[in-house]
C-alpha cells in the first residue's frame, strides 16, 4: 500500500509555524506514551554489558588487579619485568609486551589462529594447497648414490 503524499505548502508566517509545532507536539506526546508502554516489557539494553568485545571476554581471568588504597600501592610486591623499558604495575598492557607477544589472549573461545597452537588442529593449510609436503626432498635431492647397479626398485621406499 502506497501512502499518498501530502500536498501541503510549507508554513510561511509565524502563526502557521507555531500551529504546526503545537500539532506535532501533541502527536509526539502520544507517540512517546505508546512507545514507553510497548517497550516496558523489553529488557533494558542500556544497563546490560552488550559491547562487542564483551562476547569474547572470559570472566575467569581478570584483566588486572587494581589497588584499593594508596597504602597498597606503596607496599606493592608485584614482579619486576627487566625487559620492560618502563616500570609499571600493569606489565601485561605495555607496548614492549605487545611487541614481543608475551601476553596471551585469554577469551571464552578462539578468536585468532595463534590461540590454537598446541591444542587444536591448525585453521589454515600449512601446505598452501600444493598437496605434497616433501616437494624439496623429492625434486632436489640426488638419489644416485643410493642405488648401485641401476635398479631403482631396491632404493628405500618413497625415494625412488
Amino acid at each position: 500500500m502506497k501512502i499518498p503524499m501530502a500536498n501541503v505548502p510549507a508554513p510561511t508566517t509565524n502563526y502557521e509555524c507555531d500551529s504546526f509545532k503545537a500539532k506535532v507536539k501533541t502527536e509526539l506526546k502520544f507517540t512517546y506514551q505508546d512507545a514507553t508502554k510497548r517497550s516496558a516489557s523489553l529488557p533494558d539494553l542500556h544497563h546490560e554489558k552488550n559491547a562487542y568485545f564483551g562476547f569474547f571476554k572470559d570472566e575467569r581471568h581478570p584483566v588486572s588487579k587494581e589497588h584499593g588504597f594508596t597504602f597498597d600501592q606503596l607496599k606493592d610486591n608485584s614482579v619486576f619485568d627487566p625487559k620492560n623499558p618502563k616500570e609499571t604495575f600493569h606489565v601485561k598492557h605495555t607496548e614492549a609486551v605487545r611487541k614481543r607477544c608475551a601476553a596471551p589472549l585469554k577469551t571464552r573461545w578462539m578468536v585468532r589462529s595463534s590461540q590454537a597452537y598446541g591444542w587444536l588442529p591448525p585453521l589454515d593449510d600449512p601446505k598452501l594447497g600444493f598437496g605434497r609436503g616433501n616437494l624439496y626432498h623429492r625434486d632436489a635431492m640426488d638419489l644416485s648414490h643410493i642405488t648401485v647397479g641401476g635398479n631403482s626398485s631396491s632404493a628405500p621406499v618413497g625415494q625412488g
